[in-house]
């Protein structure tokens, strides 16, 4: 593989070939050629933990922003005095607090009447909220999930 060349050199401990220099050489080029290997792949796993706190993040925020929606729909429907209207004002109710928050699409409010309380519950498609898909290219998506939060008064 390698070619002995006649030449020496002297390093103070002895002679050592030019072969051996030249095969240290390429041996340090094939160890480079490997951390850079290893620094993307860990690279590539770091990138991928960002993305997925990021997105999970804004999955937190407009979590919270449902959570807000069901709870005012629920105060809503707990005040209603007539039952006709009852789903009319707490659907509006919750459409206003979810337009704050960037929710547009379409939501299914469900009301429950427990008895003196009240239970609303709010399923919102993700595709109508505005959560990116960042790590669908690793094949995780949360296309067709939903948001599905509920919320409960007490009838006054």
């Amino acid at each position: 593989m390698w070619r002995m060349r006649s030449v020496r050199l002297c390093n103070g401990r002895g002679a050592v070939t030019a072969a051996r220099l030249s095969a240290r050489g390429i041996g340090l080029r094939r160890r480079r050629g490997v951390v850079i290997l290893e620094s993307l792949t860990v690279l590539l796993v770091l990138v991928l933990g960002l993305l997925a706190v990021i997105q999970w993040s804004i999955v937190m925020m407009t979590h919270a922003g449902v959570t807000a929606a069901a709870t005012e729909g629920a105060r809503t429907a707990a005040r209603a005095v007539f039952v006709t209207s009852r789903q009319v004002d707490t659907e509006q109710a919750v459409a206003s607090v979810l337009a704050a928050h960037g929710v547009v699409g379409s939501v299914t409010v469900l009301i429950t009447d427990l008895g003196s309380t009240v239970r609303v519950t709010l399923t919102v498609p993700v595709a109508s909220t505005r959560i990116p898909n960042l790590l669908s290219s690793f094949y995780f998506s949360l296309a067709g999930r939903n948001l599905r939060v509920s919320a409960t008064a007490t009838e006054t």
